[in-house]
């Protein structure tokens, strides 16, 4: 355990950089959510560049892992020999993407409720509560697309780094027709009766009640869930095991 935590100390030290330019843009984004408070005759209107902000996280995790791997590409030797399995080194690179975003999302959750009681913006009891909600809504949901898109970008390297020692400088190309492949294929089978027969079961009608905006009853399934967790769970391995097994340096 020990050594796990040394890895994902490690980790943090790679990507601290943009996880502390992150923070600061929440600042920024707040600063100018003031600003807009203070021109826009809609108060709610301000709260625009705030949800731009928590939106745009779905690429958070991605990016973490991209600029973490792409340091481990530059000295792969030392990474692929560390006696840690590669299951163990990946899983550190999402944990430490994992709890940037959780950390980001908290510090904009936390400063539109402090934007929301400077008596200036006036906003309603009704304007705070359903803000809050909304954002319990949209966080888990956000935070999981970015794990699965930083998922696949692991995917994506390993594959790369496998097919770079085989085919050369044409492996940048095989990998982008790769995921152009995978998207279309995926799309297909999304439009299928398999695919509706495998994820929409398990229904759970989520209702919220908003007195500030209209919004229709969500109807999720426990299936989509399931669906999704079994495709990051099946990218994670399949990424492990390539490289454990199939990239040389």
């Amino acid at each position: 355990m020990r050594a796990w935590v040394a890895l994902l100390k490690r980790d943090f030290k790679l990507t601290r950089t943009v996880f502390f330019v992150g923070l600061v843009i929440n600042v920024l984004i707040a600063m100018l959510t003031i600003y807009l408070g203070m021109k826009a005759e809609n108060t709610l209107l301000m709260f625009i560049p705030v949800v731009a902000a928590v939106v745009f996280h779905v690429f958070y995790v991605p990016i973490i892992v991209f600029i973490s791997l792409k340091t481990e590409a530059n000295q792969l030797h030392l990474w692929l020999h560390n006696p840690q399995s590669a299951s163990t080194l990946l899983i550190s690179k999402i944990v430490d993407g994992l709890i940037m975003i959780v950390i980001s999302l908290l510090m904009l959750y936390v400063m539109s409720g402090l934007l929301m009681i400077i008596p200036k913006f006036s906003l309603i009891e009704a304007d705070w509560t359903d803000t809050w909600i909304s954002g319990l809504l949209i966080f888990p949901h956000i935070i999981l697309i970015s794990i699965m898109t930083g998922v696949l970008v692991m995917f994506f390297w390993a594959l790369y780094q496998f097919l770079k020692f085989k085919i050369g400088r044409w492996s940048l190309l095989v990998v982008i027709g790769t995921v152009i492949l995978s998207g279309w294929i995926v799309a297909l089978f999304e439009s299928t009766k398999l695919y509706i027969l495998l994820t929409q079961w398990g229904s759970m009608g989520i209702n919220f009640n908003f007195s500030t905006f209209s919004l229709d009853p969500i109807q999720v399934y426990t299936g989509e869930y399931f669906y999704n967790f079994i495709i990051i769970i099946g990218l994670f391995f399949l990424s492990a095991w390539i490289i454990d097994n199939k990239v040389e340096v």
